[in-house]
């Protein structure tokens, strides 16, 4: 984290190493190094993307990921291995493209291996976040993609033979899920496709607007303060095409005016603060009037 830009003519031998010690660590130990491959990324930045770098750390750390998941696709060190690979993904960039699709691939199988666990569950209100965890950093490893590949992300997504026909229901279906955790994640990834590739989201665009004004609740603020963003993102995409965002316009913009206000409340009837809500909030309406 001190180091950052130093650290930058050293980073093949560091890789190196520690893709060795991938070999070597397991459990507690394992977990520390994707920590440190995450931390690298977020304060190191670009660099670490540059020429053959990706080429010998995330080859191995997919290998890795696929031999787990093979074994048990919810063991809890895939989870700092998912999160590494997404700031990876942000930062790496279209140096990221040869391993894009397996990336995204196996984030959407783990995606559907927590919603068949999800499926039979005898009462899903008694499912935690816990069990969703891995759900959540795949998501957010999708969303990675997104960030890094941009407007690309679309051709991506389409050469999938797997997913690229499901691709739209399991967002609705994220968009839908009971655990907020869920659904913040998936509609920060709803708003960047909004953004990088509006074609993705096109077809879905009624039925994922209308969980996001249902999401629009102060008793789970990350996930309101996601979906508020989201819809601004879509708005500033649907140009002179408002027939997506007409129905859900009158609560919308009651809910929003509730923000502005200071009018929301908790379930106990208690003002709710939010930081950055109420700001999102101003720009989204800003943006709907101008649809």
């Amino acid at each position: 984290e001190s180091a950052a830009d130093l650290m930058a003519p050293y980073l093949d031998p560091i890789y190196r190493t520690l893709m060795q010690a991938l070999q070597m660590y397991r459990t507690r130990s394992i977990m520390v190094l994707f920590d440190t491959l995450g931390t690298m990324a977020d304060y190191i930045g670009p660099a670490i993307g540059e020429g053959n770098l990706p080429g010998i750390y995330v080859p191995p750390l997919l290998k890795h990921w696929n031999e787990i998941a093979m074994e048990n696709p919810f063991d809890r060190s895939l989870l700092p291995l998912m999160e590494c690979l997404g700031s990876s993904t942000v930062v790496i960039g279209m140096n990221y493209q040869p391993w894009a699709l397996e990336t995204f691939e196996m984030a959407m199988s783990t995606i559907e291996a927590c919603t068949l666990v999800f499926a039979h569950e005898e009462d899903a209100l008694d499912a935690d976040d816990e069990m969703a965890d891995p759900m959540i950093c795949a998501v957010d490893l999708i969303d990675g993609l997104v960030e890094g590949l941009g407007p690309n992300i679309a051709a991506l997504v389409s050469g999938s033979s797997r997913f690229s026909q499901t691709f739209p229901n399991v967002l609705q279906n994220l968009a839908e899920h009971i655990i907020p955790g869920v659904r913040m994640s998936v509609f920060a990834l709803i708003g960047d496709l909004a953004r990088q590739a509006p074609a993705l989201i096109e077809a879905g665009l009624p039925n994922l607007l209308s969980e996001a004004v249902k999401s629009i609740d102060p008793t789970h603020p990350a996930a309101c303060n996601n979906a508020v963003w989201a819809i601004g993102e879509v708005c500033v995409r649907c140009g002179e095409n408002s027939g997506p965002l007409t129905p859900h316009a009158p609560e919308l913009v009651q809910r929003l005016i509730a923000m502005l206000m200071g009018n929301m409340l908790d379930d106990d009837g208690d003002p709710v603060t939010v930081p950055g809500l109420a700001e999102n909030a101003a720009t989204t309406m800003g943006r709907l009037a101008s649809v």
